[in-house]
């Protein structure tokens, strides 16, 4: 049988641009870093400095985030090799810190069968509440109703969360942040358990000193000191540092620089005192297509050396739909 070789480049062109399709479209929304808000909540009160840092991880694993409805979002995580964790020279004094803030509305399943529920609602007198229940599987769960009002120098928060249907898990936190100048700003978090015996109360107090390229903040509690400086050198180029004291752990002082290159490629290195370092790469490989549109895959390499000087790699992959 003759073989005719433009049918034959029709068809593999054919077949490349159905692979095509099946990757996911760029999309405005995708970020590298977390937006800064207006006014610095408690929870964003080291977000500069923290984000510079790499997130590294072993093993190798794939992420997929696909819209199945307006308001329904699909999550899919495989990881292979090592475990997931990541490792960081530095700890949360502050509840919620460096968690995504998921504020819209909406459902978002885990392939793992969890699942989190957001809503939200603007009520009277300028409060905005948001209720989030996650369950993990059929005998694990959390809700949680966070009650917030701000205005233009102070913004405060209360949050009530409970575990497993479990009154006994009931915690309260509070967060109040208030400006004193144009660039300080004091805050404080008050934690407790009302069913817990004995109550144990945990308070933390941070500050924060902002400019547009410069940031110093720090957070001091009952657990530990923590102190953020951050700097912007260029518009591509920042760099952090984080002096870090807890009472289980020695003192860490860590750097961290991440540069972005015009071609898509995103860089972050860190050292610190424990011997320990690491970076992350990230590229958006970008597909053309014949109608103009654009679809992207995003590749991440890590690279983490641990204490005992072990070199560890790990590489995965971040689609969007």
């Amino acid at each position: 049988m003759d073989l005719n070789e433009q049918t034959f480049k029709n068809e593999v062109s054919s077949f490349v641009a159905s692979l095509h399709k099946l990757l996911p479209k760029k999309k405005d929304f995708i970020v590298i870093e977390p937006e800064k808000p207006k006014l610095t909540r408690l929870v964003d009160v080291h977000i500069e400095a923290k984000s510079v840092f790499p997130l590294c991880f072993i093993g190798t694993k794939l992420v997929v985030l696909r819209e199945i409805l307006d308001k329904v979002k699909l999550v899919q995580q495989y990881n292979f090799g090592r475990p997931k964790e990541s490792y960081r020279c530095f700890t949360d004094l502050i509840a919620k810190e460096t968690e995504p803030k998921a504020s819209h509305d909406g459902l978002v399943l885990e392939w793992k069968g969890s699942a989190t529920a957001t809503y939200h609602e603007v009520i009277d007198g300028g409060y905005e509440m948001r209720l989030v229940s996650k369950i993990r599987d059929l005998i694990s769960s959390e809700n949680e109703i966070v009650l917030e009002k701000s205005n233009e120098n102070s913004v405060g928060s209360l949050t009530c969360t409970m575990r497993d249907v479990d009154p006994s898990t009931v915690r309260v936190i509070s967060h109040f942040v208030y400006k004193l100048l144009p660039e300080v700003f004091i805050g404080t978090e008050l934690g407790m358990r009302p069913l817990a015996y004995p109550p144990s109360p945990e308070v933390s107090v941070s500050a924060r000193y902002e400019k547009p390229t410069f940031t110093l903040s720090s957070t001091l509690s009952r657990v530990g000191f923590q102190v953020c400086l951050f700097k912007q050198l260029s518009s591509n180029l920042r760099i952090a540092s984080i002096i870090n004291e807890s009472s289980k752990a020695p003192t860490t002082v860590g750097i961290a620089l991440h540069k972005t290159y015009m071609n898509g490629c995103d860089v972050k290195i860190f050292v610190d005192s424990q011997r320990c370092g690491g970076f992350t790469l990230q590229k958006d490989v970008l597909f053309h297509e014949p109608q103009n549109e654009i679809r992207v895959v995003r590749l991440v390499a890590s690279t983490l050396i641990d204490r005992q000087r072990r070199v560890r790699f790990g590489f995965g992959f971040n689609l969007d739909f």
